[in-house]
């Protein structure tokens, strides 16, 4: 049953994320299309866990936990949604949209979404791999994006 709950939470997270991608759309309309591209992608990720949910009500003994656990998983939904709520009541310079959805980012890919579940089903385990991808993805995007928007540098530009 954790494991279901733990894949529930994760779809509730990359929809959160989807959200908060399509206010940084309406806050940056230049930028419109490349902000509703990442939330249609994260829309994606949340059909993937669609599909690896009912995979973990078919095959229970196909899944086991990874080292994230489901309470930390519901912190980080907490903070998503705290954080959706400020962008959208305006308690927050948009910059902010961006910066908090870039850390994230960057946290999601740290922990790893195979770190969260784990299979030896190949199939399975490629689509964890694709969800977690696009943590990297869009961590690189969010940057790219943010150079644009606020015309600054990386400071790790100049070590390219």
């Amino acid at each position: 049953m954790e494991l279901a709950n733990i894949a529930v939470v994760m779809k509730q997270n990359e929809l959160l994320f989807a959200q908060l991608y399509q206010e940084c759309a309406r806050l940056f309309p230049d930028f419109k299309k490349e902000f509703e591209t990442l939330a249609a992608e994260e829309e994606g990720h949340a059909a993937i866990l669609d599909s690896i949910i009912e995979e973990i009500a078919d095959r229970p003994e196909n899944w086991r936990p990874g080292k994230v656990s489901l309470q930390t998983l519901r912190i980080i939904q907490e903070q998503i949604q705290d954080t959706l709520l400020e962008v959208k009541t305006g308690q927050c310079a948009p910059r902010y949209a961006i910066t908090a959805l870039r850390s994230y980012e960057q946290s999601m890919s740290e922990r790893s979404v195979e770190k969260v579940l784990e299979t030896d089903v190949p199939d399975f385990q490629d689509r964890l791999a694709l969800v977690t991808q696009g943590f990297d993805t869009h961590l690189k995007c969010l940057q790219d994006l943010e150079r644009k928007i606020f015309k600054t540098t990386d400071m790790f530009d100049s070590l390219k």
